[in-house]
């Protein structure tokens, strides 16, 4: 009997360390299982494995420490560095990431934004995020439970583009335990990685 306690306690115990993926995350999440489906799941944990494949080097670290060092480094950068915003994030394979989610869904996270120049029709060649898609629906569902969602939601709406300077502001001030949680992870792996491909894709306007 003993012995059977003892394994009991031995795979509780192991069961405990072991970290839950991030698409177990979302599917034990209410709100986003609710909104989501298992298989849009699975494409919005692959954003969040890559992105935490980028910033996040040192195992003992927390994945809210992660965010919360790369966040605070990047912005110092931009604030206080001589030189162009730089992520860091390897963008070929952000590209290849890219490629393997599915193309319906990733419509529902980014999409090109139509620009005019005298009198003819643009595509700009960095994605941006899609107003009306389903994810920016879902940060808008959000608004009662989370204020930095609502903020840059609305902030968003008005302009339909990221700025990172307006942004910087505000996600400067945050503790690291603004990084907790998947919702909050996703919102920063969809941000930076959108910001990432406007700095690699820069047009002129």
């Amino acid at each position: 009997m003993k012995k059977l306690v003892f394994l009991f306690a031995i795979s509780f115990f192991t069961n405990s360390l072991i970290e839950k993926s991030s698409f177990d995350e979302m599917k034990a999440d209410d709100s986003m299982s609710k909104f989501f489906t298992v298989n849009e799941l699975k494409e919005l944990s692959k954003i969040v494995d890559f992105f935490e494949d980028e910033i996040c080097f040192e195992k003992n670290k927390s994945k809210e420490v992660c965010y919360f060092d790369f966040n605070k480094k990047i912005i110092a950068s931009a604030l206080y560095g001589n030189k162009a915003l730089e992520l860091q994030i390897d963008y070929k394979l952000q590209q290849k990431l890219c490629s393997e989610i599915d193309r319906l869904f990733f419509k529902e996270i980014w999409n090109h934004n139509i620009y005019l120049r005298e009198g003819v029709k643009y595509a700009d060649k960095a994605y941006n995020l899609n107003q009306f898609g389903k994810y920016m629906l879902f940060l808008e569902s959000l608004k009662e439970e989370d204020v930095l969602f609502r903020d840059f939601y609305k902030m968003f709406s008005l302009s339909n583009e990221i700025s990172f300077g307006v942004n910087a502001s505000a996600f400067n001030k945050l503790e690291i335990k603004e990084f907790k949680g998947i919702k909050r992870r996703l919102f920063f792996a969809i941000y930076y990685l959108t910001l990432n491909d406007k700095i690699n894709n820069h047009t002129r306007r």
